[in-house]
């Protein structure tokens, strides 16, 4: 009885994998990002890495319409689990764009009419990096992407500098009819190239900003070294309006610490509008206090402020000699 269950099980296993094997895989324009072509050639030689002292074999490469955003799953010989599908809802719910499979092993799956389903191309571990570049750009995976159609939408200045997954949410964002809407992003090591989390809702402004907040750090703590150190999340917009730079730090600072939120500041000025940071230095050195106890916290404060590098060693003596008069 034990081995007929067993038989049936790994039966429905081999049928649910296949019937549902075409229908992730992409289809449409895509052009890789250089960050998604390195990290395909990666998985092409994966067998060339020893993993648990064994040597692994490529099993699934999955990736964004837009290029952006890659992962792939690889196999040992006694570890052979993954999840596609799983993957690609992941990746849908943070690139907001559509995402599938684009290689099974070796094989391209991805149908951009060049490659296709009667003609797909193979690579192997054995090409140079300058093969596989070469072969992608001759199946139409890399290079300029092709514009049949101008986008004329007015984005704001901030938006329009960046990629196509921030302009498409950003229409989202905008045709959404709520009360409350909140527009975070936070910087990353690319140029031009912003984290985003938003919210609508007709609940109210601190929850909105929360929960979008919340997105934004998600994505921080998944993907560490893809920001720089300290990173913090920025409130950019409430509704389509952009923030002054008041609302940028009172916002920061009810998430992060103030220590935190002045060194980031005080690291990356042109996040502010004025990128002098003259108010948020003025909020530092004009902090008042009525009580011995304030006293002794805000000098703390201004010691790590100081420790940090947000305050120079004139700033902390001035500010320092205000809190004691």
């Amino acid at each position: 009885m034990k081995k007929l269950l067993v038989v049936v099980v790994l039966c429905f296993f081999i049928f649910n994998t296949s019937s549902n094997a075409g229908s992730i895989n992409g289809k449409g324009e895509l052009k890789m990002s250089n960050q998604s072509v390195e990290y395909f050639i990666d998985y092409i030689k994966i067998n060339k890495k020893l993993i648990k002292g064994k040597r692994p074999k490529p099993e699934a490469f999955l990736i964004s319409q837009d290029g952006s955003w890659s992962f792939y799953f690889y196999c040992t010989w006694n570890d052979c689990v993954q999840n596609d599908r799983v993957k690609i809802e992941e990746c849908e719910r943070i690139t907001g764009v559509t995402c599938g499979r684009f290689a099974i092993r070796r094989t391209i799956y991805w149908d951009n009419g060049i490659n296709t389903k009667k003609n797909k191309a193979k690579f192997s571990s054995k090409m140079s990096d300058t093969e596989i570049r070469a072969k992608l750009t001759e199946l139409g995976f890399i290079g300029n992407t092709s514009t049949t159609k101008k986008d004329n939408y007015d984005y704001p200045s901030l938006i329009a500098k960046q990629r196509s997954v921030h302009k498409s949410n950003w229409k989202d964002y905008v045709d959404y009819n709520n009360k409350y809407k909140a527009f975070v992003m936070a910087i990353t090591k690319t140029k031009n190239d912003m984290t985003l989390g938003w919210q609508t809702d007709d609940t109210s402004w601190n929850d909105v900003i929360k929960k979008s907040f919340d997105r934004c750090n998600k994505y921080i703590k998944q993907k560490p070294k893809n920001y720089p150190k300290d990173s913090i999340c920025i409130l950019y917009y409430k509704g389509t309006k952009p923030t002054t730079d008041k609302e940028k730090i009172e916002t920061a600072q009810k998430y992060y610490s103030k220590a935190k939120v002045e060194k980031f500041f005080k690291k990356y000025p042109d996040v502010l509008n004025d990128g002098d940071n003259s108010l948020l230095k003025k909020s530092i050195i004009t902090k008042k206090t009525t009580s011995s106890d304030d006293i002794v916290s805000q000098l703390k404060d201004l010691k790590e402020l100081l420790d940090t590098g947000v305050l120079s060693k004139e700033e902390f003596e001035k500010a320092k000699k205000k809190l004691l008069n």
